[in-house]
């Protein structure tokens, strides 16, 4: 019996490409282990609005009672840019089952 594929957004530095700031990609076990039973979507938003790898760091920082997402050592303000992007691509997914992304920790 052959079982459907869930759907699962997935941070592409896990696993998929050395797409993080510092231009490495994370090793993650269950990822790996995942990868013949679960079909990924991999997305990496800071390279898709052409931030490049490797980059620097970014930061939500608080501006005016507004959250805005910044590159401090460029003052570059890219909160438009990622939530353009973001809008897109998220109304481009047809199905989705769920997501797997990578928090700023690790």
């Amino acid at each position: 019996m052959e079982f459907v594929k869930p759907i699962i957004v997935i941070s592409r530095c896990l696993e998929f490409a050395k797409c993080r700031y510092n231009g490495v990609m994370i090793s993650d076990d269950l990822v790996k282990k995942l990868k013949d039973y679960v079909e990924f979507i991999p997305v990496c938003p800071e390279v898709e609005i052409g931030l490049g790898v490797p980059r620097e760091t970014i930061r939500l920082v608080k501006e005016d009672d507004e959250i805005r997402l910044v590159q401090p050592a460029t003052k570059r303000d890219v909160t438009d840019e990622i939530n353009r992007f973001s809008q897109e691509f998220l109304d481009s997914l047809e199905q989705v089952d769920g997501f797997l992304l990578k928090d700023r920790l690790s």
